[in-house]
């Protein structure tokens, strides 16, 4: 089942129902920032990061993690990295034995001929979500999120950021990141930005 990014971007609340989902596309930024708050989440749970090479290059790696229960952990989240085409038969398989786990697939550009991203778009029990490129109006969205409660932050600020960025959402929370540690008092100095954003 396809779920739209900007429903992501306004609440994960969407993801509860689905115990395998894949995230594609070119936006890694978006991809690491659902990452993140997966983790946050879900902090309460093992979390496993495994590559689709080692899954393939053994294939009883991820269904050993599935039958492996913890003592402390009742649920387990397992993060895939670098998805594609040749892991949908031990997704397929796997699928069938999934309990209480939880199983989150990132992937690079699939076409629209991909299985993959057929497999998870034709599924009622399946989740996915396109993570597009960002332009200019969801970094800006993004930065003023963020950045809402200081003091002194101008458009003029805001493109500053945009045009040091490229639009790739990693930079510009790297920037932010520096605006927030620099400016604990919440007040952005026009003058100390330039220095800080390295322009």
């Amino acid at each position: 089942m396809i779920i739209k990014s900007y429903t992501l971007e306004q609440s994960f609340q969407s993801l509860k129902g689905y115990k395998l989902f894949l995230f594609y596309g070119e936006n890694h930024g978006f991809k690491n920032e659902c990452k993140e708050k997966l983790r946050i989440e879900n902090e309460k749970q093992e979390i496993l990061n495994l590559f689709q090479d080692e899954i393939i290059k053994n294939k009883d790696i991820l269904i050993n993690e599935i039958f492996n229960k913890s003592l402390f952990n009742e649920k387990k989240i397992i993060f895939i990295n670098q998805a594609n085409d040749k892991i949908l038969d031990i997704i397929d398989e796997a699928s069938i034995n999934i309990q209480e786990e939880r199983i989150f697939l990132f992937s690079d550009i699939l076409d629209k001929k991909s299985k993959l991203r057929s497999y998870f778009e034709k599924s009622k029990t399946c989740g996915i979500t396109a993570c597009y490129k960002d332009n200019e109006i969801t970094i800006r969205k993004i930065i003023i999120k963020k950045l809402n409660e200081y003091q002194g932050l101008t458009n003029q600020i805001i493109n500053l950021i945009i045009q040091n960025t490229g639009l790739d959402r990693n930079k510009v929370n790297n920037e932010i990141d520096k605006i927030i540690s620099c400016f604990e008092n919440k007040i952005i100095d026009s003058n100390k930005i330039e220095l800080l954003l390295n322009i």
